[in-house]
């Protein structure tokens, strides 16, 4: 026969008996709740959500398109920064949205830190680590953001880069 320990004493029941022999409470509904609070334990949040896979097949299209550009130049220095520029813009596109979910996120734990956000410099940094478990995701996808920014930068030409740092 299994057993069953009482939530509010401690002592260890029969699982036939429906009050605890000590302190009379119900087994039942406390091997119920029991239950219920091991199946929540037992699901963690996900890290990539349907967003982040996203944005993480988009970078590894912009590695790819960065690899094609530089290791094998079969695309001419026009079609190159048309594909690049596109991936600098959507890289800048998600950013934004996600900075503004990141903000988000921290006014729903609290409007003070939200505030402190939006005005003061670092206060979003020192937000972010303090409220981790609600922000993680939202900066993995930042961090993904940068990359695709980063590959579509290093996918213009040689000619570009030359441009920008001369002027």
């Amino acid at each position: 026969m299994n057993k069953i320990k009482c939530a509010q004493c401690g002592l260890v029941n029969w699982s036939t008996e429906v009050e605890c022999k000590r302190c009379g409470s119900l087994l039942t509904v406390q091997d119920k709740l029991q239950r219920n609070v091991h199946l929540e334990e037992k699901e963690p949040k996900r890290l990539f959500s349907g967003v982040i896979i996203f944005l993480t097949v988009t970078l590894g299209l912009a590695v790819l398109g960065l690899l094609v550009t530089r290791v094998v130049p079969v695309i001419d220095g026009e079609a190159a920064k048309m594909v690049a520029a596109m991936f600098m813009i959507t890289g800048v596109g998600f950013a934004v949205l996600i900075k503004f979910c990141i903000i988000v996120r921290i006014f729903q734990q609290s409007v003070g830190w939200g505030l402190a956000s939006m005005f003061v410099p670092l206060a979003a940094l020192i937000a972010i680590v303090k409220f981790w478990e609600t922000t993680r995701r939202s900066v993995v996808g930042y961090m993904v953001c940068m990359g695709i920014m980063a590959a579509g930068y290093y996918m213009m030409p040689d000619s570009f880069h030359a441009a920008s740092t001369s002027s």
